[in-house]
């Protein structure tokens, strides 16, 4: 009985890797993801891409909701390797980045105005100044 998966070409398995790739990280990259920038040894379980520019407003939501203090400027990635041992699946995949570049700076948190609660007024001039 023949298998569906080794009558895929290769560049078939690379636009259909492409594009689950695209569908969970798109939304952090600055550019789409073109064929060029990945590699792919499906037998040994592992993938490649590489020269990333990451989304800077799209981290830095993700970075934000956790409470981060710092923001996301800019960044790139040289690349990213995800390894997957066929042979034990239960036991989770390795990632590995390397060339990391972050421009990081300070949160500017921005607070509410202060408005009295409905019923009370601004005190006077002085009224709060000591005698």
């Amino acid at each position: 009985m023949r298998r569906w998966a080794p009558a895929w070409t290769e560049a078939l398995k690379a636009r259909a890797a492409r594009y689950a790739l695209e569908r969970s990280l798109g939304p952090f990259l600055e550019e789409r993801l073109r064929l060029e920038q990945l590699s792919l040894d499906l037998r040994g379980g592992t993938g490649t891409l590489r020269h990333l520019r990451l989304r800077a407003a799209a981290v830095d939501e993700v970075l934000a909701g956790l409470g981060a203090p710092l923001e996301l400027r800019e960044g790139c990635l040289a690349a990213v390797t995800v390894t997957v041992p066929w042979a034990a699946l239960g036991s989770g995949c390795r990632v590995t980045v390397t060339g990391l570049r972050l421009a990081l700076g300070p949160r500017e948190w921005r607070l509410a105005p202060c408005h009295p609660p409905p019923g009370l007024s601004h005190p006077p001039p002085g009224a709060l100044s000591p005698p």
